[in-house]
């Protein structure tokens, strides 16, 4: 089982609301430079491409992110979506009810099985 750790050494961004334009929707320019400076630091460190289910832990500090991928082994899932979003979709429907703002969640775990 191959696990491969790595730190990023940049603040932490928020990704942005998807936004409206004349042609669609797009990602603003903020957003899409720190996901392509994530995706750079990844390939300079010569991180591995994990072919199947894999686990994936990120630490937020301050100026840098700590993220650990993990390959598991013998896990299926029959969801189809994506981890985040069905999160996304948890964490927005208890705002106001479980919480004020789902802001104050500080650590969060999501599994597909």
């Amino acid at each position: 089982m191959r696990t491969f750790t790595f730190t990023i050494n940049i603040k932490p961004k928020a990704k942005g609301r998807p936004r409206a334009g004349r042609n669609g929707m797009y990602t603003d320019a903020k957003t899409r430079e720190h996901e392509e400076f994530i995706k750079q630091a990844y390939i300079k460190s010569a991180g591995p491409k994990f072919e199947g289910p894999v686990e994936l832990n990120a630490t937020f500090y301050k100026d840098k992110i700590v993220i650990v991928i993990k390959e598991l082994v013998d896990v299926e899932s029959s969801l189809r979506g994506d981890v985040d979003n069905y999160l996304k979709s948890l964490l927005d429907g208890l705002n106001g009810v479980a919480y004020d703002d789902d802001k104050q969640v500080l650590n969060l775990k999501g599994y597909k099985r």
